[in-house]
């Protein structure tokens, strides 16, 4: 039962997450206001490929899908407007253009024998200048220049520097000509088949070992669903303990199926993304290609695959915490059974707000990747969950009062319970909701907000309150003679002595009416037992009435005929008082 205090801490922890909320969430953006009469040197933000280096700006030279080298740039403030300069990127793509244009060239001679492309250094005008030379031509096509930005970056001589990017470019034209051949690309194509066998073995593998575990996770699954049959009933609460350990069993076994399911599945992904990759980098036609699936498609993979691993290995943390905490017993419960059902309860409350934090970082990593500031990603959950908590605020009703029966154990998950108008077991419990499976198989769901009062039937203990009515002409004494000596030779049985925690204790007569005498029994029992021992106590106190002749207490009434004025009645001489039994 919540009671005002907690009412009051309620509502106080609202307004506290409310103000946090609207202190940390919009003001974000106030510092990007620019102050009056103070200037403000702005600068462009540099494009993809850019990266921004005191006064200078560098990128890379790629060609064929492989990077060659990186040159340097002045930074240019204003793109939009950039004057004589040249943007560093603007330079690379001329440089690549220049590349590709001397290539094609060099392949126009043939296939078979395409044409022999030379690269030197030579001084004009005081600029050292990379040019090529394609096959006998006089002419030399000018590819690049080495600036003094350039030196700067590498913090090398001009000359030096010039000559590294001669011997990288040599490299890179001859081997570019070479994979065009007609004999290198037969060996291409071999090297793509190849590699789709390997990879479509591995993946028929996979297979393979998928449909084993699926197998065995079903056979798992038919067990756990008989034993979650078996429990549902409220006489199996009793021996909640062994049923919840061998439930548990099943359950961490079969997430370790999931688990390694999990890691084949994307193993298979992985494998065919790389194999793509592979394939992909043989062709120097598309070597480019396979850049950008190593890129965001792997981050992606990486971040999805690595969120669910860890939320996987978290699950099995959890479970390993739970059978830590049950066998140190570190809260010092006062009964084993009340230890499960606690600690399974705050586990299953644990696991779900650790799914919703990873969930998290997965959105703000893929979201991170394409651009997105986190800053912006925090604020837009800033004001979401603003939004939420003014306009949802029974979901933060129900958080609120779910966190306060898990901390105040007023029930877990295996109690029965009565929750007005419902009872029922309690099948599944978290911050937000209980559910109560009923008597007649139905699952109710009740908000958490909505719970003020709460009879717990298995907190602890129970107990049988049996109340036999036995007919008013009983002997009172014989009656609880015989009563006591029922109660205590079934008591001394040992099925059912572990089912109560005492002897059943005859009260005695508690009221004396017209329709019998009402005798009060009590039997303490285990948490969830009263069930199953009343009705195995008064199935014995009705042999035991049958046996002594005593009679179910009912209504007696006497009814007296009417006599005429000589005192005779008109139907029969005498009559007398006689009971009639309804």
């Amino acid at each position: 039962m919540i009671n005002g205090y907690q009412r009051l801490w309620r509502w106080g922890a609202i307004a506290l997450i409310t103000f946090f909320l609207v202190l940390l969430s919009p003001w974000s953006t106030v510092a990007q206001v620019p102050l009056p009469g103070i200037s403000q040197a702005t600068v462009a933000p540099t494009p993809p490929g850019v990266t921004r280096i005191g006064e200078l700006e560098i990128a890379d030279v790629r060609f064929d899908g492989n990077t060659l080298f990186t040159i340097a740039a002045p930074t240019v403030r204003d793109r939009d407007n950039p004057g004589n300069a040249i943007p560093v990127e603007v330079r690379a793509d001329l440089i690549q253009s220049n590349l590709r244009r001397v290539l094609q060239s060099a392949l126009e001679h043939g296939r078979r024998s395409p044409a022999r492309v030379d690269i030197g250094v030579a001084r004009l005008n005081n600029v050292l200048v990379i040019s090529a030379r394609i096959g006998q031509a006089e002419r030399t096509t000018r590819l690049l220049t080495v600036t003094e930005a350039d030196s700067d970056y590498h913090q090398l001589p001009p000359e030096t520097l010039a000559q590294q990017w001669r011997d990288i470019l040599q490299q890179q034209m001859n081997r570019a000509i070479q994979e065009r051949t007609d004999t290198a690309l037969m060996s291409q194509i071999q090297g793509a088949v190849l590699i789709f066998i390997k990879v479509g073995a591995g993946s028929f593998v996979i297979l393979i070992v998928q449909r084993f575990l699926i197998r065995q996770r079903k056979h798992l699954q038919g067990q756990l669903d008989t034993v979650t049959t078996q429990t549902t009933e409220p006489e199996w609460v009793l021996p909640l303990l062994p049923h919840l350990r061998h439930h548990f069993f099943l359950k961490q076994r079969i997430k370790l199926i999931s688990l390694v399911r999990y890691l084949l599945l994307w193993g298979q992904v992985a494998l065919w993304l790389l194999g793509l990759a592979a394939i992909l980098r043989l062709f120097p036609m598309t070597r480019w290609l396979s850049s950008q699936v190593y890129g965001l498609p792997i981050l992606w993979m990486v971040v999805w695959f690595g969120t669910g691993l860890l939320n996987q290995f978290a699950d099995l943390a959890f479970d390993r915490i739970r059978v830590f905490w049950e066998q140190n017993n570190l809260l010092k419960f006062a009964d084993t059974q009340r230890k499960t059902l606690r600690i399974s309860t705050t586990v299953e409350v644990m696991r779900g707000f650790k799914t919703v934090v990873i969930y998290l970082i997965r959105l703000v990593v893929i979201l991170g990747s394409l651009g997105v500031p986190v800053s912006s990603i925090l604020a837009v959950g800033g004001f979401l969950a603003l939004a939420i908590s003014l306009g949802s605020q029974n979901l933060v009703k129900d958080i609120i009062n779910g966190l306060l029966i898990v901390w105040e154990d007023q029930y877990g998950i295996g109690d029965v319970v009565e929750i007005e108008p419902y009872s029922g077991l309690v099948e599944n419990l978290n911050l937000r909701i209980t559910q109560l499976r009923n008597a007649e198989g139905q699952l109710i769901t009740i908000p958490n907000s909505t719970i003020t009062k709460v009879a717990n039937l298995t907190r602890t203990w129970s107990r049988v309150n049996l109340e036999l009515w036995v007919d008013i002409e009983t002997n009172p004494d014989r009656l609880l003679s015989l009563l006591n000596d029922l109660s205590i030779h079934f008591y001394e049985e040992p099925e059912w002595q572990l089912k109560m925690l005492e002897r059943p204790e005859v009260l005695g007569i508690d009221q004396i009416t017209a329709s019998g005498l009402l005798v009060r029994i009590w039997i303490r029992t285990q948490p969830g037992q009263q069930w199953v021992v009343g009705r195995e106590f008064r199935r014995r106190v009705l042999n035991l009435m049958a046996a002594e002749g005593i009679a179910v207490g009912r209504l007696h009434q006497q009814l007296h005929l009417a006599r005429d004025r000589n005192g005779k009645n008109d139907n029969d001489e005498h009559t007398h008082p006689f009971p009639l039994e309804s």
